[in-house]
């Protein structure tokens, strides 16, 4: 009897395929008229867990880079549009872009953080928007880091 329960268990367990608790939507873009600000994060324990703390630790040194949006396709394999780095207070800024969808990622000074984000330059530059990224790694329950906010100063 108990074999045979074991056997019913894996038959039925067999065919369910292994998902992530976290997932990303495709074709969700962030709307911004200009792109520029802060890019911050933190993946140190029990720390991380805070949102204040890790949107209050600046990356310095990371790499931003834009490319045209497409989907679906290996986005590294295109030119960039453009790269910059953020300095030593974790600032960056793109100039004027064109409007247009993009795939935006950031790679942190030392490999450690990264984030990928899909953006829509859209509207007139308003000088006063800015974006916080936080590229602290995410929880597989989807909370946590990878948040892209736009602000105003």
């Amino acid at each position: 009897m108990a074999s045979a329960t074991v056997a019913i268990a894996f038959i039925l367990t067999a065919g369910i395929s292994r998902t992530l608790a976290c997932s990303w939507a495709h074709g969700f873009f962030y709307q911004v008229t200009t792109l520029r600000g802060t890019v911050v994060g933190s993946k140190l324990p029990v720390l991380h867990s805070f949102r204040w703390f890790r949107q209050s630790v600046v990356r310095p040194q990371a790499k931003l880079i834009l490319y045209e949006y497409c989907w679906p396709c290996e986005v590294r394999s295109l030119s960039p549009v453009k790269t910059v780095f953020t300095g030593t207070d974790g600032k960056f800024d793109f100039g004027i872009l064109k409007p247009s969808h993009y795939s935006l990622i950031i790679e942190g000074e030392k490999g450690s953080l990264s984030g990928w984000f899909q953006v829509e330059v859209k509207g007139t530059p308003k000088p006063k928007e800015s974006e916080t990224i936080d590229i602290s790694p995410v929880y597989p329950d989807c909370t946590g880091g990878q948040q892209f906010i736009v602000g105003a100063n």
